[in-house]
């Protein structure tokens, strides 16, 4: 959404733009390959709790995980007071009338909710928090110290946004807000350029001969994108005694921490001949362009994934878990198919139904796009955000 927001010519005719970041070269790296930046930025060095008390990766996995809960125990409270001293001092300077906090999940980044009372400390008074995902609960000790300070964000940040309804209601639960306190504002997307044709894709992954169904699955390849669900899913079609296998690919998009595992699994079970990985994509566009169907199995740790909206945008059907929000973007049935997470028998019976039925595939699509044009263009997105902005001003 924030690149939305630099590339709005509404949004920078009526704003006054600047972007703070904490900086990393990575981070840095992916703006500059992403933004065409012509306004203020201004990157932020903060350290991390890692950085206090190394650890080496020679130690043994539980030594590390004490380690690295103790380093973050010690640490927490010093960065906090440091980047709440270097966000203040950045804010008295600007004099921003709404600061806009764009923030992972809750609790997420420390110095999103650093922004939050550096903000209140520099006298701004319209403080807008967008969660990205799911809010953690109490749970787990490591979020009982948190608490005080979540009481300070839940009454110094004007409006919370979030992306789902799903999301707005954990986060509601979480932080004990009032109807008044959260807005959901579906994201909205500019589909990226294409660099290369449908068939010069095909034929960059030797499919130009094929005449089957191409499914593809876009995510990096961490447990919660459930991975080994569809890998499961593909087994069973290939030893069912009641159908024939589907004439179909598996193209695996995307690196990770599994991918080890998962190549080993696909070895194991012989499947190699129908699931492909073909590593990172520079430009996902043009993977997603050349599927016939976008499959997302996620387990967890998911809310309102862009790889769907970009998938719908292209009038693609999509097979995804009923998780989060992405019922509000697939309508199961319309537009894709929806499946319960970690559903191995539904997600089979989904691409074998959806890989032997053309028509349903391209009715899909054109249902697909269309709610796409009519709910998660980036304009939409901006106005609805233009609109909350000034609701705040005018407040």
């Amino acid at each position: 959404m924030l690149v939305n927001f630099w590339a709005s010519p509404e949004i920078r005719k009526q704003f006054e733009v600047s972007f703070s970041y904490k900086n990393t070269p990575k981070y840095e790296d992916g703006l500059k390959q992403r933004v065409q930046i012509d306004f203020p930025i201004y990157p932020l060095y903060f350290p991390e709790p890692s950085e206090l008390l190394p650890i080496s990766r020679c130690w043994h996995q539980q030594v590390i995980r004490s380690v690295g809960f103790l380093s973050r125990f010690i640490s927490t409270f010093p960065i906090l007071v440091y980047e709440i001293w270097i966000l203040s001092k950045l804010f008295n300077r600007l004099c921003p009338d709404i600061l806009h906090i764009n923030n992972g999940g809750y609790p997420g980044a420390l110095s999103a909710r650093a922004a939050v009372i550096a903000a209140k400390i520099a006298g701004v008074h319209k403080v807008v928090m967008v969660v990205n995902n799911i809010a953690v609960g109490y749970q787990r000790p490591s979020r009982w110290l948190s608490y005080p300070v979540d009481r300070m964000i839940a009454h110094y940040v004007s409006t919370f946004v979030t992306g789902s309804t799903v999301a707005a209601l954990q986060l509601k639960k979480v932080l004990h807000l009032n109807e008044t306190k959260y807005h959901v504002i579906h994201n909205g997307i500019t589909l990226r350029k294409r660099l290369e044709s449908k068939n010069a894709t095909r034929k960059r992954f030797c499919l130009d001969g094929f005449d089957g169904v191409i499914f593809g699955v876009v995510a990096i390849l961490r447990p919660n994108k459930g991975h080994k669900v569809l890998l499961d899913a593909i087994s069973k079609l290939l030893i069912s005694p009641d159908k024939a296998m589907p004439n179909i690919k598996i193209l695996i998009e995307g690196d990770g921490p599994l991918r080890a595992d998962l190549k080993k699994i696909v070895s194991d079970n012989k499947l190699s001949s129908h699931c492909i990985f073909v590593g990172v994509e520079d430009n996902v566009i043009d993977f997603i362009s050349f599927l016939d169907v976008l499959i997302l199995p996620s387990v967890g740790n998911e809310d309102f994934p862009n790889v769907i909206l970009e998938a719908m945008g292209l009038g693609k059907p999509v097979i995804a878990s009923r998780l989060s929000g992405t019922p509000e973007q697939v309508i199961d049935g319309v537009t894709g198919i929806l499946v319960a997470p970690q559903n191995v028998d539904e997600l089979a019976t989904s691409i074998s139904r959806i890989s032997l039925d053309e028509e349903l595939r391209l009715q899909m699509g054109r249902a697909g796009k269309k709610r796409f044009q009519e709910h998660f263009t980036a304009k939409i997105a901006v106005k609805n955000y233009q609109f909350l902005y000034q609701s705040l001003i005018g407040s």
